[in-house]
């Protein structure tokens, strides 16, 4: 069975410039972090600075995501509906179509957690301890 998405205008944002700008960003973030592995090295200021860089893309493109975190209930309903006899396709249908408008926020989110995992890395790599920013104080 060849189904389709439902199409519905839910009005959500067109993010393509912001998330180009956060691409941007994160290439630059990810530019300095390979930098500083060819020459294996890195200290606390260095680490923070990027981490902190790194969390404040992560922290934009949540933000810009919210929106689609609010057509979740009215996009399951939506299939619930349209799906009445076959609801294992619905529930199918509807989980994908909502990961397809989440995509390109995730994306984003996933190369700022893979480049947080890679400072840390390289930290401990050097150090043989975690970073300090990972102590409770």
């Amino acid at each position: 069975m060849n189904e389709e998405f439902i199409v519905h205008d839910f009005k959500l944002p067109n993010h393509c410039n912001e998330l180009s700008k956060a691409e941007g960003l994160i290439d630059s973030v990810k530019t300095k972090v390979r930098k500083l592995r060819a020459i294996n090295s890195i200290n606390n200021v260095q680490h923070d600075t990027l981490y902190e860089e790194t969390i404040r893309i992560l922290d934009y493109v949540g933000k810009l995501s919210k929106p689609a975190f609010g057509i979740e209930d009215q996009l399951e309903l939506m299939y619930i509906e349209k799906f009445i006899h076959a609801p294992e396709l619905g529930k199918k249908l509807w989980l994908e179509h909502y990961e397809n408008i989440h995509h390109p926020y995730n994306i984003l989110k996933n190369r700022c957690f893979k480049l947080l995992d890679e400072l840390d890395e390289l930290y401990y790599n050097i150090y043989k301890t975690t970073p300090p920013n990972w102590s409770c104080k």
